[in-house]
């Protein structure tokens, strides 16, 4: 009885584990898709966006990469750096290629929820 517990317990978990966050922030990047980042970020989000900086609600930050986005249409997104870091958080950043040039966007999560989400001119 307990082997088919075991063997139970592991098929769950192996069908149902949940995919990174990192993974589907990374694809909703690619894609250009703010709803599916929308989802990860935390109440407050510090944000920054070429040259304007702010901490913003959830529907704040949203409307403001939406609106980057649909000025500055994705053409590719590489990540170059995905790291852990102490308490759990996790950073993310990458070369945003839109349009209109380069970007390279930088992502914080904490407890699995973005914290700070930027995106810079790229000055290669």
């Amino acid at each position: 009885m307990k082997i088919a517990i075991n063997i139970f317990y592991f098929l769950f978990a192996f069908f149902f584990a949940g995919v990174e966050p990192s993974d589907e922030i990374l694809t909703a990047l690619k894609q250009g898709k703010t709803a599916d980042m929308v989802k990860y970020f935390d109440e407050k989000v510090s944000i920054k966006i070429i040259n304007q900086e702010d901490v913003l609600s959830k529907a704040q930050a949203e409307a403001n990469i939406k609106f980057f986005f649909e000025k500055h249409t994705i053409k590719a997104f590489s990540s170059s750096h995905v790291s852990s870091v102490n308490n759990g958080a996790q950073y993310i950043t990458g070369n945003l290629e839109t349009n209109s040039g380069k970007f390279r966007v930088s992502v914080l999560l904490r407890r699995n929820l973005i914290a700070q989400f930027r995106i810079e001119n790229d000055n290669d």
